[in-house]
């Protein structure tokens, strides 16, 4: 995964000008809404199915983000991307 794009897609869906991998979802008063339309991005435009709760569940943003140790990305599921 890119972070950079990830980092770009929080901020977007946030409504803030920048976050980090060491900030936490909370620290911007992310929602469950939020949280939701974060994932579905991501698995839009990378590919990547990642559950709402791990925003909820993890300390940062890069916990939250990060591939599991079975390289299984935040621990969903990766799919093909949709042709455009």
């Amino acid at each position: 995964m890119n972070e950079q794009h990830l980092l770009r897609i929080v901020a977007d869906v946030l409504k803030v000008p920048h976050v980090t991998m060491s900030d936490s979802f909370y620290d911007f008063g992310g929602t469950s809404l939020q949280a939701m339309r974060i994932c579905a991005r991501i698995g839009t435009e990378l590919g990547v199915r990642i559950a709402p709760e791990r925003l909820f569940e993890s300390d940062t943003l890069a916990e939250a983000l990060a591939q599991d140790p079975a390289g299984d990305p935040a621990g969903g599921e990766t799919r093909p991307r949709a042709p455009r």
